[in-house]
């Protein structure tokens, strides 16, 4: 079967990155299989996606200092101030991040919950810039969040799992749910309904779309939604408005 430049391209691209994946297997600490799977990730986002964000490691914090936790891969503008601890683990400011990837060698049940927590904190972050694409679309005003897992459930089994976290929380799915979920070796990728990724379809309670194309280009998605969200945020051109990290701040005395 002949298919599409692009399509071969990324199915070649998916294969070797479930190929390289399974070589971390022969390592027998789970750290490092890990590490190395955020790695191979990142080096697929840095060779594909253009050259204005940079990928680093760390939190993110508002101008309230409320912090999202450790996130695996933060994209963020390299237009933007950092906040460098050493190497690549950064503070970032909500407001230079373009996108959060919290990346899982096989999203079980725990993973999945510890991904979800992860997102809530990010989403409740306070950022000021509003991201917008087409006149239809949704404006994304929290930091968009994707999970990436090399395995993981079968669809039906993922989208049930969300809402059984929102309703054990009793939070609303905005509150916490990621952007987009991508199972590498499953062959799907779903996202929110919200004309990002596919045109907003009018069912009611229809919060979640999914990929239906060529089971080999479920990579494509993230390939495409971030170069949308990245577009959108150059397009923004948002400022960090330093003097709000430092307003109130206190130095507390030698005797305190």
């Amino acid at each position: 079967m002949n298919h599409r430049v692009l399509s071969d391209h990324f199915g070649s691209v998916k294969r070797k990155l479930l190929e390289y994946a399974g070589h971390f297997d022969i390592a027998r600490h789970g750290d490092i299989k890990g590490y190395g799977r955020e790695a191979l990730v990142q080096e697929f986002l840095a060779t594909h996606l253009p050259d204005q964000v940079e990928y680093l490691s760390g939190e993110v914090l508002d101008s309230d200092d409320n912090r999202s936790g450790q996130i695996d891969i933060i994209v963020q503008s390299k237009l933007h101030p950092k906040i460098p601890l050493f190497g690549n683990i950064h503070l970032a400011f909500v407001d230079s991040v373009v996108a959060a990837v919290e990346v899982k060698s096989n999203l079980t049940t725990q993973h999945l919950t510890a991904a979800l927590d992860q997102c809530k904190k990010l989403k409740a972050l306070r950022r000021n810039i509003i991201l917008e694409s087409s006149p239809l679309a949704a404006k994304l005003t929290t930091v968009p969040c994707i999970i990436f897992s090399f395995k993981g459930p079968k669809k039906d089994t993922l989208i049930n799992s969300i809402n059984t976290y929102a309703n054990k929380h009793k939070i609303s799915l905005n509150a916490f749910c990621p952007d987009m979920v991508v199972i590498l070796d499953e062959d799907y990728y779903i996202c929110k309904n919200d004309g990002w990724q596919f045109p907003v379809t009018p069912k009611p309670g229809a919060y979640f779309r999914d990929w239906a194309g060529l089971p080999h280009e479920n990579l494509v998605g993230l390939y495409n939604y971030l170069n949308n969200v990245i577009q959108a945020f150059a397009a923004a051109s948002p400022r960090v408005d330093i003097s709000q990290y430092f307003d109130k701040s206190k130095i507390r005395s030698a005797d305190a």
